[in-house]
């Protein structure tokens, strides 16, 4: 999988998920920190800035047409609402991407993992890892999170509340 094809699909999920408001690339949103990514805007106002990082597939050329590789769709899962309380919480967040790519039907996808399952976080606590089956790898990582009415922070990447 390739970045700017799962930019397009996780946008595409997104927006048919109905937890969000609006969904908008980084470039269309005017960041220009990451080369793929999406900015979330949920019904309270609360936005969210998603970085997309890919682990290219085994011997994958960027130079060449990508080479799709299907194999058994995931099992689908609960979906996963990213609210509590009026408040978008992060842990759910995370756990309501990975839902929308279980849940896809894509037979490109292996598995996924939202981060805030993990039993031992790492050092970034909200986002999701997706596993291709042509060996690929997507993390979507939760870089800023901010409640209505607040600007994104230079500096701040990663620094995310539980909940906005």
């Amino acid at each position: 999988m390739r970045p700017a094809r799962f930019e397009q699909i996780l946008k595409s999920l997104l927006e048919q998920g109905g937890a969000a408001k609006g969904v908008e690339t980084v470039k269309e949103a005017g960041h220009d920190r990451h080369p793929y990514g999406l900015v979330v805007t949920f019904p309270t106002g609360a936005r969210a800035l998603l970085q997309i990082v890919v682990t290219s597939a085994d011997g994958d050329k960027f130079d060449q047409p990508e080479q799709i590789i299907e194999g058994d769709a995931p099992n689908p899962v609960e979906p996963v609402e990213p609210f509590d309380g009026g408040r978008v919480k992060l842990d759910l967040v995370d756990r309501h991407i990975a839902a929308l790519v279980l849940n896809s039907g894509s037979k490109e996808v292996a598995s996924a993992e939202a981060f805030s399952t993990r039993e031992k976080p790492g050092a970034v606590r909200y986002g999701v890892k997706i596993a291709y089956h042509d060996t690929s790898r997507i993390y979507v990582y939760v870089v800023q999170a901010l409640p209505a009415g607040r600007d994104w922070t230079r500096g701040a990447d990663f620094d995310v509340p539980a909940a906005v």
